[in-house]
């Protein structure tokens, strides 16, 4: 890849990783399930992870409220799907009661800060992920000690479109200064490769095969592509070579 002055990353499977993804998520839907019955919630747990599939099944469109992170908007909603009220003053503090959970024991790739340190002395550096909720990512990005490493973060709650959408890409182009044939997308999922090529960018994706894998929640994990449209690298240490040419 030649002429390169903005390289920008996914965070979650590219930056940010997980022995367990799933556990992650039990973890957290158990939390979810413990705030909801100290608030008079008698469904049982089985059933309430059950029932956690219509969070994400258009349940953000029925609470649509202004004021509130899209995130909060889906819990409204599933709430109000379950016949349970909770009071607007509430729901800030249950959602971020619940939200940290996600992310314990989730852990920086250990080539994560020296890559980025390297990158920033030539490149601008961007962070773009699809994040339901704003206010966590930001904090999270800066209990990580990445944001001084990071020239500028898109969040899709903040900005109101998510990744494959190249629109979201080429808004975090624009806030960079920089041209999408002068800028790589780094990402894990076929969402990355899929969102940055119809933006125009240069692709790689991280394919560790194993250990911190996010692979299970990609939506075309076994996708092929033209190599010479995506590049596949197996440790994010592998992405200097390929921007400095």
């Amino acid at each position: 890849m030649k002429g390169i002055k903005a390289v920008i990353f996914d965070l979650h499977g590219t930056l940010l990783l997980s022995d367990d993804v799933d556990a992650a998520w039990d973890r957290w839907a158990t939390a979810f399930h413990a705030e909801l019955v100290k608030r008079g919630a008698t469904m049982p747990l089985k059933e309430f992870k059950a029932a956690l599939g219509s969070l994400y099944n258009g349940s953000e469109h029925i609470a649509n409220q202004p004021g509130l992170t899209l995130f909060e908007r889906r819990v409204k909603g599933f709430c109000d799907h379950l016949s349970m009220e909770v009071p607007h003053s509430e729901l800030r503090p249950l959602v971020e009661n619940i939200i940290d959970v996600w992310h314990s024991g989730m852990y920086l790739d250990q080539d994560a800060i020296p890559l980025l340190e390297a990158l920033r002395r030539r490149f601008k550096v961007g962070l773009i992920t699809n994040w339901d909720h704003g206010p966590r990512m930001h904090r999270l990005v800066e209990q990580l000690g990445l944001r001084s490493l990071l020239d500028d973060v898109v969040v899709s709650d903040d900005v109101g479109v998510s990744k494959p959408d190249p629109r979201i890409f080429r808004l975090a182009l624009s806030r960079l200064g920089v041209s999408a044939s002068n800028a790589v997308y780094v990402g894990d999922m076929d969402l990355d490769a899929r969102g940055s090529l119809d933006a125009g960018m240069h692709s790689v994706l991280v394919r560790r095969g194993g250990r911190g894998n996010w692979a299970s929640y990609s939506e075309a994990v076994d996708c092929s592509y033209d190599p010479e449209k995506v590049m596949i690298i197996e440790r994010l240490v592998d992405l200097l070579p390929l921007v400095d040419e």
